[in-house]
């Protein structure tokens, strides 16, 4: 991919960047969802509801957190909605009853999302296989082995264990649920890792340009297949987290996770060619589709018009990033 390098500054003529007049608008057209609706629904600015609505964030928002990597270094996932169920069913069909078995078994279940990670990684990052073929592909391999386990059927414990729920369900204090407190943990470690680290600004070196950065003595191969691998993580703890929410899961039903995450990225400012993003792009992202997904059930949307809506805020965010990518060159 190519592009205008990190930390280079494109000025409109007011003085402000293209890219963060973008973020901008993101947050202002946040602000402005929670006036509009605080007329509509009594309920929307409660704590109830907003505590519910960053909760019900947790699954989404760990997976664009590890879209956020392959996005910015020049690359693409299908694969990862196929590795979160996968992941989820593994931990629901365990049912491990004690914290020790709850750690051991998410250890596994993580590193066969690793592994799926690192097989895209490899063919993407060291073979150059395109993106798009390859993680489409494992995405059709997973979703077979999910119907060969499972048989279309929903999968569930007879009795969920209580270490589980309390991982799925429990709170630390009355307005702090467990998932929220893993949510702000894994936000705060990505960007810091994006944001401060050498590592992070080789990413977005990569996503601006594969050739510059070989020739500037970059691991380019390297440095795309460790983006995969870290959203396999991601995708493989995300799964934990949505079996531990429930006691069956319907497969059919989850699929939808990694089209929310691939949108939400693409709204918060992130860059679906690469080189441009932050968590905190992300995050904008994610708040403000939470949120319209919020208002519309308060308002007694249909779910198809939901669905509409989310096509054409997607439609939109890319529409606006070819925009603003075409102007970083003005």
């Amino acid at each position: 991919m190519s592009g205008p390098l990190p930390g280079a500054t494109y000025k409109t003529e007011r003085g402000i960047d293209r890219a963060s007049l973008s973020e901008i608008i993101i947050w202002l057209a946040i602000v402005f969802l929670f006036i509009i609706m605080s007329f509509f629904s009594p309920t929307f600015l409660t704590i109830r509801n907003i505590v519910t609505v960053i909760k019900n964030l947790t699954t989404v928002a760990i997976l664009s957190f590890g879209l956020t990597f392959v996005f910015i270094s020049g690359g693409f996932d299908f694969s990862q909605g196929a590795i979160l169920l996968y992941s989820a069913i593994l931990i629901i069909s365990f049912n491990p009853g004690t914290i020790g078995g709850v750690f051991l078994y998410s250890l596994l279940v993580m590193g066969i999302a690793v592994l799926f990670g690192t097989f895209n990684g490899v063919l993407i990052g060291f073979f150059h296989l395109n993106p798009f073929v390859v993680t489409l592909g494992l995405r059709n391999v997973i979703a077979g082995i999910i119907f060969i386990s499972t048989a279309g059927m929903t999968v569930g414990a007879t009795a969920q264990s209580p270490v589980l729920e309390y991982l799925g369900l429990g709170r630390f204090t009355r307005w702090l649920p467990v998932q929220t407190v893993f949510l702000i943990g894994i936000a705060i470690i990505c960007w810091f890792v994006l944001r401060f680290t050498l590592y992070g600004r080789k990413l977005l070196l990569v996503g601006n340009s594969e050739i510059v950065s070989a020739y500037s003595g970059l691991k380019v191969e390297q440095l795309k297949c460790s983006s995969y691998i870290i959203n396999g993580l991601l995708a493989g703890f995300a799964g934990i987290l949505l079996g531990s929410q429930v006691s069956h899961l319907l497969p059919e039903l989850a699929w939808h996770y990694d089209y929310d995450a691939i949108t939400a990225c693409a709204v918060g400012g992130i860059s679906l060619l690469g080189g441009r993003g932050t968590i905190l792009n992300t995050i904008s992202g994610l708040l403000l589709l939470g949120f319209i997904n919020n208002s519309m059930i308060l308002l007694g949307l249909p779910f198809a018009w939901q669905q509409i809506l989310k096509g054409l805020v997607l439609f939109v965010a890319v529409a606006a990033d070819v925009w603003v990518r075409r102007k970083l060159y003005e």
